[in-house]
Parts: structure tokens; C-alpha cells; sequence
């Protein structure tokens, strides 16, 4: 997944849920943005994503983790 910015206007303006990518575990996975609040340190993101493992996983993100997914493209 390429092609995307984080900006904190996902986390704050986004509809919940709503569909995203995270970064977590040392990569972009797709997720759910289920939750947010700010905090003094800025936005933070009550996310849904499933693990390597394929556990499914409930974490606070900072918004710097988390992005659009790039537009689904139609296959010719």
C-alpha cells in the first residue's frame, strides 16, 4: 500500500466506523477506525486490525498511524 499521507483530519473527521489503514507492527493493514479523542498530544485513534496471526486487534493509535486505504481500483 502505497500513496497516502497520515493527517490527523482522518482521526477527527472521519464517520464511525470507518474504513482505514493502520500501522501497526511494522506495517499498513487495513482496519477500522471505531473510536477517537484528543488528547494534549493530539488525536488518537480507537482501532480495529487483524494481526499476523489472524487475531483480531482493539488498539489506541496516534493519528500518525493512521490513513485512507488508497481507492478501490476496478480490474479490466
Amino acid at each position: 500500500m502505497t500513496g497516502f499521507e497520515p493527517d490527523t483530519e482522518v482521526v477527527s473527521r472521519l464517520a464511525l466506523p470507518g474504513h482505514v489503514i493502520v500501522h501497526a507492527d511494522g506495517q499498513w493493514r487495513r482496519g477500522w477506525l471505531i473510536g477517537r479523542e484528543h488528547e494534549e498530544t493530539g488525536w488518537i485513534g480507537l482501532v480495529q486490525y487483524e494481526g499476523d496471526d489472524g487475531i483480531e486487534r482493539t488498539e489506541r493509535l496516534p493519528a500518525n498511524r493512521i490513513a485512507l486505504p488508497e481507492p478501490d481500483r476496478p480490474t479490466e
